[in-house]
């Protein structure tokens, strides 16, 4: 099965490989917050990213960059990143919307509203960083309204798949989809889609984040 890009996106996508970025820190108390505010009007809901906004946040830092899509939410958004802690990377918007991801596969969200608090996905993550076929537990993490902890266990069969071509944003080359099926008792079945290249770096993915989420595009604009 090929990996296949957001039909809106993919010229938005294509059109800012050749920008070249200027320097920044992340947007916290300093002028990058300032484009931020014009690319998401501040905080609160972001609104369908245009190819305009990629260019203008590609242009405006040198940090990682990622393009965000939840189809339950109709929700499409930016995120750079602005944290390193221990192997997790925190990519987060002006509207104080984040997810944590470690190499490429996203193991929590915050601001969203019916988040994935944690995950433990290491068998997982090393199958499909690796492109081998092989089983794993996987495990998600929600917190309910009622502060309760729902834990959800899952197995899941990861097979790789064919290679494809990448150009999005300024990440272009040749990577292979990696496919993993998940299944639990407790909680609904799913395909998670990874794109891994050669160095096994996920450069875009599908995963499922929970019933409130649904399944989360991710595509790196920049590493």
């Amino acid at each position: 099965m090929k990996f296949r890009m957001i039909p809106k996106l993919a010229g938005a996508l294509g059109l800012v490989a050749a920008v070249a970025a200027c320097s920044n820190d992340p947007y916290y108390n300093n002028p990058f917050a300032a484009s931020y505010d014009v690319i998401f009007g501040g905080a609160g809901e972001p609104t369908p990213v245009t190819q305009e906004q990629i260019v203008q946040t590609l242009t405006s830092t040198d940090l990682p960059t990622v393009f965000l899509n939840i189809p339950e939410r109709q929700s499409q958004t930016l995120l750079v990143r602005i944290e390193q802690n221990n192997g997790y990377d925190t990519y987060a918007n002006a509207g104080r919307q984040a997810v944590i991801m470690r190499n490429g596969v996203i193991v929590g969200t915050r601001g969203f509203g019916g988040d994935l608090m944690s995950t433990d996905a290491g068998g997982v993550r090393d199958l499909v960083r690796g492109s081998r076929t092989g089983q794993a537990t996987y495990i998600q993490r929600f917190l309910t309204a009622e502060d309760v902890t729902r834990t959800v266990t899952y197995r899941c069969g990861v097979e790789p798949d064919k290679p494809v071509d990448v150009s999005m944003g300024l990440v272009q080359g040749t990577a292979r989809e990696v496919i993993a099926a998940c299944e639990s008792a407790d909680g609904t079945p799913f395909v998670n889609y990874f794109v891994v290249d050669g160095n096994g770096d996920i450069l875009a993915s599908r995963q499922w984040l929970g019933e409130e989420l649904g399944y989360v595009s991710m595509h790196r604009l920049r590493r």
